[in-house]
């Protein structure tokens, strides 16, 4: 796989932590934005998203690549809280308590390129 850039704008009210499969970590607090970078040695990286309030993780998504396949998952609570929209290069993926979301084609990611999502509040 090539390189990827990891674009994440949390437009939530609450902070948001990253936690890659490869051990890189991150965080965006309530309306502020981050980023991750990734070389061609991170493969099949999945990206746990955890919001917290007042210092409780309320709610866990994902977003994840690979040469094999891609998506993302705005995570899922009884009383909807976050929504998403992203893309990965160029294919546009939403959702708002949709679980999650497959993107086509499966290699869309075999070669590296960028995503980016932002968070909003439901």
């Amino acid at each position: 796989m090539g390189p990827v850039t990891f674009n994440i704008h949390n437009q939530t009210k609450y902070d948001l932590r990253v936690q890659s499969s490869n051990g890189a970590t991150a965080e965006a607090v309530a309306g502020a934005s981050t980023s991750l970078g990734f070389n061609s040695s991170d493969t099949n990286i999945t990206n746990a998203m955890r919001w917290y309030q007042d210092g409780i993780c309320i709610l866990q998504g994902s977003v994840a690549w690979s040469a094999g396949g891609s998506g993302a998952d705005d995570g899922w609570t009884t009383s909807n809280i976050i929504c998403m929209n992203g893309e990965m290069n160029g294919v546009g993926f939403s959702g708002c308590n949709e679980g999650w979301v497959e993107l086509q084609p499966y290699n869309l990611m075999a070669n590296g390129g960028e995503v980016s999502v932002t968070y909003t509040n439901a």
